[in-house]
């Protein structure tokens, strides 16, 4: 009667087992991604971070390369980061490269992301 409470509770215990590092809500902040050629993704949100990586939640739809940049617009972050997993607009990534301040690089794709307005080259 009750075999879909227990399903959830399995799901959920095997999602835990699987995650090394305690993730911490971010209260949504605003990212925004780019693929390795610095080529503008799609915004998004952070919903989760932790030592290992980061729960994203997409503006839009859109196909994900398998490694790709994530500019953090509150600390001004940017990473280096693979898909895990995507589940409609959710997506975790764990870090390839971590976090790092925007004025550590000196690409200037990456430092277009640090700009209000994000502009994408014909």
């Amino acid at each position: 009667m009750f075999s879909f409470i227990k399903s959830k509770q399995t799901e959920f215990t095997q999602a835990v087992q699987r995650r090394i590092h305690p993730r911490q809500r971010t209260r949504l902040r605003p990212a925004k991604l780019a693929n390795l050629n610095n080529e503008f993704i799609c915004d998004c949100s952070i919903r989760d971070i932790s030592d290992g990586g980061l729960r994203i939640l997409l503006n839009q739809d859109t196909d994900l390369p398998n490694e790709f940049y994530v500019f953090d617009v509150v600390h001004r972050n940017v990473s280096e980061v693979e898909l895990c997993w995507r589940k409609e607009l959710d997506a975790g990534v764990q870090f390839v490269v971590p976090p790092a301040n925007i004025r550590h690089f000196s690409n200037t794709g990456l430092q277009r992301l640090a700009q209000r307005l994000y502009a994408m080259d014909d």
